[in-house]
């Protein structure tokens, strides 16, 4: 083979390669969907509610629903007693879920945040008795925004949560775990009345003479909680310890709380270090 050939089937095989990059698309891209694009080709069996359906006041039949670019909020009662919902993921640019935008949906299974939110409003999602699992960066958790969800099994919320309102999570008896972070600032009292259930939670740092008190219902079942804390302190006086209880500390404090008598009646008393959530710290892991 002279140079020349040599030379002509090396720059095909270059332009070969080139335009089969081009045209390899990767297997999973984020992209914003329009109100157009939703309305005419929804991704796969998902359906994109858009401006227009809430215009035309359409009552969604669909199981899976998300939300086309424009829409900002969900509005007061927008899918309230809707019975075919079963899974949502609420976009990035969503801000706000107002009062009782899916109360009473009983059938809604998940919902899937896609980004911070600063307020999930009163009674949001109120007696949706499907739901098992929150995971949530929101700042601000409205009054019975939770409430009589009677399926739920865990609360679990990012670094920006300030605010649990008064009945959040009342009478979410199947609740095991409730999981906030070292700076929360706001938790009213009546959050967890009728969470006889809860097994796992966190104590955050301002928390520290109050959280217990909060969640006294269940403390024969608690199995691990977690201090979130600044310094060492006492046992509260409306802590009730039990023996097959772990209780994990900042590692900075371990040998003090390990020296206490009261702290003493917990089953074991380990470093936050050795946990699944947080570090030595307090922070999320």
């Amino acid at each position: 083979m002279n140079r020349t050939m040599k030379k002509t089937l090396l720059m095909a095989a270059l332009l070969i390669g080139i335009c089969s990059c081009e045209n390899k698309q990767p297997k999973e891209t984020a992209k914003v969907v329009t109100d157009k694009q939703a309305t005419e080709t929804p991704a796969k069996d998902i359906f994109f509610y858009t401006m227009k359906h809430r215009a035309d006041k359409y009552v969604p039949t669909e199981e899976k629903m998300g939300f086309g670019s424009t829409i900002q909020s969900i509005n007061d009662s927008e899918f309230a007693g809707n019975k075919s919902i079963k899974e949502v993921w609420i976009a990035p640019q969503i801000q706000h879920i107002v009062n009782k935008a899916f109360y009473g949906c009983t059938s809604l299974e998940k919902v899937h945040f896609q980004g911070e939110i600063p307020v999930i409003n009163d009674q949001a999602f109120e007696g949706c008795t499907a739901l098992k699992n929150l995971r949530v960066d929101a700042y601000t958790i409205g009054v019975d925004a939770f409430k009589d969800c009677s399926s739920l099994e865990t609360a679990r919320f990012g670094e920006h949560i300030w605010w649990l309102r008064v009945g959040a999570f009342e009478n979410c008896k199947k609740l095991k775990s409730v999981l906030m972070g070292i700076a929360m600032k706001k938790i009213d009292d009546g959050v967890f009345t009728g969470c006889t259930g809860l097994e796992e939670f966190s104590v955050p740092n301002d928390f520290k003479n109050r959280m217990f008190g909060l969640v006294s219902e269940s403390a024969a079942k608690w199995k691990k909680v977690y201090l979130l804390s600044t310094e060492y302190y006492p046992l509260p006086k409306n802590c009730t310890p039990n023996k097959g209880c772990t209780l994990y500390v900042p590692d900075a404090f371990l040998a003090q709380f390990q020296a206490d008598a009261e702290w003493q009646k917990f089953g074991s008393i380990q470093p936050l270090s050795k946990s699944n959530y947080f570090t030595a710290e307090g922070f999320w892991k």
